[in-house]
């Protein structure tokens, strides 16, 4: 059983600080293969800057890392990224998606309200935002990097299996009746096969200018 822990924590100053382990030159992947998969490489950048941050957490200094594919169309490739440190979906979503939201990731929804666009249709960059449920009482959160088909998405996001890892390039699938985006299921890199839990969704957060179908006059809006 997959237990989430996606409260709100404190945020890291840089993706950098979050994906190297010690001991290795540029950290360690485990890679699940999935249908339309390529090859994917997490290369080194030069010269990383973390900016210093009196509410972040003091990280060891580690050089950057790019997640992000030269080519993303070209990458399908689930796989898990090792981190320094245990990384929580909230912290690891604001660094990836730029959405500068804080808590509980159950609470983004309604905190996303006449600040960012919300729309239930995914669009690359918008966080996913799970709702709170018996067994995921925090909820969770993951960036939408490719949109496959009307049902399927691909999403990185971290924590998933509560082990503070970083996912990349995880298909979740909309197994909603009408096709809305309320009802998802989740790729499980670890086990290589996609969940058999269905998880509710309470829509997608996106910067303004990203979203065709955001809430009128900053307008929450509710399944």
């Amino acid at each position: 059983m997959i237990h989430l822990d996606c409260a709100g924590r404190v945020a890291a100053a840089t993706l950098a600080a979050i994906l190297i382990l010690p001991g290795t030159a540029f950290g360690r992947t485990h890679v699940r293969h999935h249908a339309r998969s390529a090859v994917h490489a997490i290369v080194p950048t030069p010269k990383p800057v973390v900016t210093p941050d009196v509410d972040e957490v003091s990280m060891p200094a580690a050089p950057a890392v790019s997640i992000i594919a030269a080519n993303p169309e070209a990458d399908s490739t689930p796989r898990i990224v090792k981190t320094i440190r245990h990384i929580y979906c909230v912290e690891f979503a604001r660094l990836k998606s730029g959405i500068a939201i804080f808590g509980d990731a159950k609470t983004w929804w309604q905190k996303a309200r006449g600040l960012y666009a919300q729309s239930f249709d995914p669009k690359p960059g918008a966080v996913m935002v799970f709702a709170g449920t018996r067994k995921m009482t925090h909820g969770h959160v993951a960036v939408v990097t490719r949109i496959v088909s009307s049902r399927e998405v691909l999403v990185d996001h971290a924590n998933w299996r509560s082990d503070g890892n970083i996912y990349l390039n995880a298909p979740v699938i909309d197994v909603s009746a009408g096709n809305d985006w309320s009802q998802v299921r989740v790729w499980d890199t670890g086990s290589g096969r996609l969940g058999s839990r269905v998880y509710p969704l309470k829509g997608f957060v996106s910067q303004r200018a990203d979203a065709a179908a955001s809430s009128p006059d900053g307008a929450l809006l509710f399944r």
